[in-house]
This record gives structure tokens, sequence and C-alpha cells, in this order.
């Protein structure tokens, strides 16, 4: 196959390949030569329909997957031959199977590798996908050592209504397998959980915990026997870290640590201890771990104090790596305005209701993570113990039915609470009625923060119930909601009746757009200094790169920062590492763009004035911020468009 085309793509080598699939280093000539793995039924299995829809499900379960973590799938496609292919990101920097020495890494290394591994299972595990084959081999390092799980080939989605797999068969790498799947029992997530902790156990002492001369004995150890403890090989580990990996190895599910977010819990807090151990870090405690909180609810929930360290990256660390959802207000910049104007809101006698509307990648999820956070509440909320926040993504949720939706609110709800509420209703509209009522009792305000909620308003399986309901919820009690939404909620409903609802009156819209100058030039400049390689001497290249949306400053940073010398060779490099990462956010906005809004970037792209009968699609790009001071918001962005639209003049001669 080496020198074929296939779709658009020309195979350049193979780099590998497993049982039922294989993988080549490809080209995509129709984006700037830009490298891409393609992975390959194999022939022998492409008349097999059940190892078709094995392929095809591992190829939709990631591509619903929008994580850093997370590899990223181009295109799905079938050849002339009938053989199925996934197009996916191409990573050079190996696997973790080819770091992992044989004394194991050094503490702080194997805890950041294992929490970016969690940062992408949890979000996986969130959209009720599942790996069940996590292994070293099946980690990658890519650009500036961030980890991408690949190979979800096995995955499992706990939506799915038809089992493909027969029932009984055993799938899964055996020094990983979980006892369950040893026993070829039904997994869950927590079969993950367990691969992770031996993973985690493997770095660090440069072994796996179980070992056999054949499978069969391999299976039974770990069915049947009990790894050397970790404190034994390794000196000076943490007791929370061999403490953790315990808990990941409890050959019994419903005694194993319960979910990839408590895993991650765990290892961040022994992450920033390492970092800050001696610095006093300051700490806070949670609203929802707060005594006042537990004493304004009567009994209803047991305190937990629960202690936030917002640490600061250490020095040489990349400070632009975490851009999907900043979670770390210590890592946050910007939009002090808008959360200004947000919790100005909220703290009115009765808090108000906030539509937050922007395009992809502009930064609304992060907003959402900064006003869940009690950092930003302690500053902006004069008595932030009177209000409980709810923290969704309605992402994971998409196209499920109202009860699902309810019982989501309900898990969040005991999330925020760590488990410790007490109240135990129906999870139904009562239900939540019968809560809402006891916080109201207390003194406390609830926040649902909900984000892509044109998830929910797209829904055709949500009624006019839902909407009726939660209008009423806002109308009598303290309740308010905080939702982002490409566009605003009304033009997004699947039917009229839906958009006519009264319950999208009782929200204020808030366009989310590009940062200002000054906001571009401290992310520029504040993150880099404070890690020791100040870029503020680079602006003007930045902003060529990313123009002023977040997203693209932090990667046109992130690889700056990752190269050494500040000359025209680093700012060639550093220009190349970007495309690499923003051509398929540019193919995603162009995609989505209207015929008209396209002839518009088009005519900018090409230093043309656009047509007057385009000067409303001009007036929404510009609030969108794909149009800055009558320019594209980006250089680069501009060379894109014109390269692909390079072979398409007849239509440029009819919209441009």
């Amino acid at each position: 196959m080496i020198g074929t085309l296939v779709s658009h793509y020309r195979i350049l080598e193979k780099i590998g390949g497993g049982g039922m699939a294989e993988v080549y280093k490809a080209e995509d000539v129709n984006l700037f030569n830009r490298l891409v793995a393609l992975k390959f039924l194999k022939a022998n299995l492409a008349v097999i329909t059940e190892e078709k829809q094995r392929f095809m499900q591992e190829a939709q379960a990631i591509s619903t997957l929008d994580h850093g973590n997370i590899c990223t799938i181009y295109e799905i496609g079938e050849t002339d031959e009938g053989r199925m292919f996934i197009a996916m990101a191409y990573y050079d920097g190996g696997s973790l199977k080819e770091r992992i020495k044989p004394e194991g890494l050094p503490v702080p290394e194997a805890i950041d590798i294992a929490t970016q591994i969690a940062q992408g299972l949890a979000k996986a595990h969130e959209r009720g996908i599942m790996h069940r084959d996590l292994k070293p081999a099946n980690v990658m390092f890519g650009a500036e050592s961030v980890m991408k799980i690949v190979d979800f080939g096995l995955a499992k989605l706990t939506n799915l209504h038809e089992r493909i797999t027969q029932t009984g068969a055993t799938m899964g790498t055996p020094a990983y397998m979980s006892p369950e799947q040893a026993r070829s029992l039904d997994v869950d997530h927590r079969t993950d959980v367990w691969s992770l902790g031996v993973i985690l156990y493997e770095m660090l002492s440069g072994r796996v915990p179980f070992h056999g001369e054949y499978n069969a004995a391999l299976m039974y150890a770990i069915v049947h026997e009990e790894p050397e403890p970790l404190q034994t090989l390794v000196a000076d580990l943490p007791p929370k870290l061999f403490e953790l990996v315990a808990s990941m190895l409890v050959k019994e599910p419903a005694k194993r640590c319960s979910s990839m977010n408590e895993v991650l819990l765990e290892l961040r807090e022994l992450k920033n201890k390492l970092v800050n151990e001696g610095e006093g870090a300051e700490t806070v405690v949670l609203p929802s771990g707060n005594p006042e909180v537990a004493k304004r609810l009567s009994g209803l929930v047991e305190a937990t104090l629960v202690c936030v360290d917002p640490r600061l990256p250490a020095a040489g660390e990349n400070p632009y790596l975490n851009r999907l959802r900043i979670d770390n207000p210590s890592e946050f910049y910007g939009r002090n305005a808008e959360l200004s104007r947000i919790y100005e809101r909220i703290k009115a006698g009765r808090p108000q209701s906030i539509s937050l509307v922007g395009v992809r990648r502009i930064g609304k999820s992060s907003v959402l993570s900064a006003l869940h956070h009690p950092l930003h509440r302690k500053k902006y909320l004069p008595t932030p113990q009177e209000y409980v926040f709810l923290l969704m993504d309605f992402q994971e949720k998409r196209n499920t039915e109202a009860a699902d939706l309810l019982q989501y609110i309900f898990g969040a709800l005991q999330n925020e609470f760590h488990g410790r509420l007490k109240l135990k209703p129906k999870p139904d509209y009562e239900g939540l009625k019968e809560v809402v009522h006891a916080f109201q009792d207390a003194g406390l305000k609830l926040i649902f923060l909900w984000d892509e909620f044109e998830c929910v308003t797209r829904n055709p399986k949500i009624g006019a119930e839902f909407y009726a309901y939660f209008r009423a919820l806002a109308n009598n009690f303290n309740v308010a909601y905080i939702t982002t939404s490409s566009a605003q909620l009304q033009s997004l409903c699947h039917t009229k009746e839906i958009a006519d609802s009264p319950f999208f009156n009782i929200f204020t819209n808030l366009h989310l757009g590009p940062f200002k100058p000054e906001e571009a030039q401290q992310l520029i400049a504040a993150p880099s200094s404070r890690a020791g390689k100040p870029l503020a001497a680079h602006a003007e290249f930045v902003l060529e790169l990313g123009g002023r949306f977040p997203f693209f400053i932090q990667m046109a940073c992130s690889a700056l920062f990752s190269l050494n010398g500040s000359d025209k060779a680093a700012h060639k490099k550093a220009k190349e590492i970007f495309l690499e990462e923003a051509k398929p956010h540019f193919q995603e906005y162009w995609e989505r763009f209207d015929e008209s809004q396209k002839a518009v970037v088009v005519a900018l792209a090409r230093n043309k004035k656009p047509r007057r009968e385009h000067a409303f699609a001009m007036k929404d790009l510009a609030q969108a911020g794909f149009v800055l001071n009558g320019k594209l918001f980006s250089g680069v962005f501009a060379e894109f468009v014109r390269e692909a639209t390079r072979s398409t003049s007849s239509w440029w001669k009819a919209w441009g």
C-alpha cells in the first residue's frame, strides 16, 4: 500500500498493527500535507460484519470526544475495496511502553502521566465510553509531552442497546486486564480504573503487578493473587500514592476506587503537594464542604472539608497546555468584565439567568468553570457561602430522555457535595422540587451552570414540560441558570413550540467574543514570564498566528515555549507546530459557515472587499470574532482559507 492514495491521504509507511487493524503513516494532500495515522481494518476481517461494527464503534466513540488527552479523529471512510479506515492525528513522540524503564519513572513524572491519562478517561467515562484495552502501548506522547490515549478499539458504549461482542468473549491485553475481564464478566468504567492502576504500578516500579509464564497463569494471578506492595519496591514513595494504587487494584469492582474522577482528584492532590511542598500554597474550603453550608442545611449534608490548591505551574513547565476547559484559577486569564457582569446578575435580590453565546473554542466552558470555582466566588460574591453551584456539560447527555437529564442533575448535586448530601429524593420533577425547597429553607441560592445547552434544545426527546418546569423553578425559588451555546438558544430549538417557550424569556444574552487587546497581551506575557521563559517580545507573532482567540493564543504560545531560540527559524518551526494543531479547528469553522459567510471570509483572505449584499454576514462574523478591524482574526487562518479554496474558482466567481 506504500505510495497509494486512499481518499486524500498518501500512504508513506506502515507504523503498527494489532489483532484487527493495521496502521500506516500518511499525508493529507488536501491540507498542507498534514501527517496522519490511517488505521485500516485488516483485509481478512473486512467481510466480518461484527468486526466492521466494532471498528466503526471505535471511530464513532472517539469522534464524539473532544479532549486534549484523547487522540483526534479527522475522518471515517471506506476504500473502493470495502476496507474501513479511520484517519486520526499522527503522534511522533512514541508510546508510553517505550518510555518505561526497568527501574521505573521518577515519581513526579509518573504522577503527571497518570494524571493526563485519567483526565482523558474521565471525559470518556462522562460520555458513557470505556476503553477496555488500556495499556502503555495505547498511550502516545504528543507535542510537548501531552499524553494522547489511542485505540478505543474495544470501547463499549454504555448506551448501546445491542452488544456487538459475543457474550463471554474475553477481550483486552492480559497483563492489564481487570479480574472481571479475565473472568469474562460484564465490565464497566471500573475496568479502566484497574488498568490505569496497573500502568501506574508499572511506571513507579518498572514491572507489572501480575506475572505468569502463559496467559492462563497470568489471568489466574490477576483473579486470585495479590501484587507485591509498591512501598517494598520503591523507596520514599508518598504513602497516599501507594494507597491510591492499592485502591485501584482491588479485585472486586464494588470495593475498587469508584470512578476515574475520584482517581483524578487524588492524583491532582498528589501532584500539587509535590510541586508546592514547603511553599505554603494558599488553600480554600469549597462551599460544598463549608461548615456554614452544612449548618444551613440543618443536618441534610455531612460536613467535609475539601481543600483546593490553586497551584502555579513550576518553573520551566509549559503553562499553555491546558486550553480546552481551564479549571485551575491560576491559569485563567481575562474575562473579568464578563465574570463581573454574570456575578452581578447572580447576586441580585433573586438570581438572574444568563445565556452565554459564542463560537466553539472562544472559552465558554472555561468561563463556566471559573464561575464555579470557589476562589472566584469569594472574589465576586459578598456572601459566597449562600450559593450552591452545579456545573454540568450537556454534551455528555446528547439525545437522552428527560428522565436521564434529571438523573444527571441529581448526580451533579451529589458530586458538588462529594456524595455527602443526605437528601435522597426520587430523581424526578417532584424530587428536584423537594431539594430546591430544602435549599430555599436553608437560605441557599441554587445556580445551574449548563454547558452546551443546545444539546438539550435540539434534542427531540425533550418536550415542552421540561422547559415549563425549570421556568417555574426560576419564578418561585432562588434558582438561576447560566447556559452556553454557539448561538441564541431560541434559534437552536428542534421545534417552534420549544422556541416559543417562556423559559427563554428569563435569559439575558451575553456574547463572548475574542479577548480585548490588553487581555491578549496578558495571556502571552504573564504565564510565560512566571514560568521563566518570557514571550512578551513575541506578541506580534503570536497574534498573527492566533488572533485574539484565547484558545489559539495558548496554542501559539505553547509552540513557542517548547522551542529554544527566538529567531526566524524558531518562528517558522512554531508556525508549523501551530498549524498542525490548529488546522482541524480551522476546518470546522469553515464547514460551519454558511455560503454568505464563506464569501466574506474568502474575500477578506484574498484582500478583497466583500460584496454589499454580504454586509449582514460581515457583521455576524465580526460579532463572533472571526473579523477584527475589517480583517480576518488570524493571518494563518487567512492562509488556510486561500489554500482550502484554491480549486474552487467557479464558486468564488459566483459569490466573491
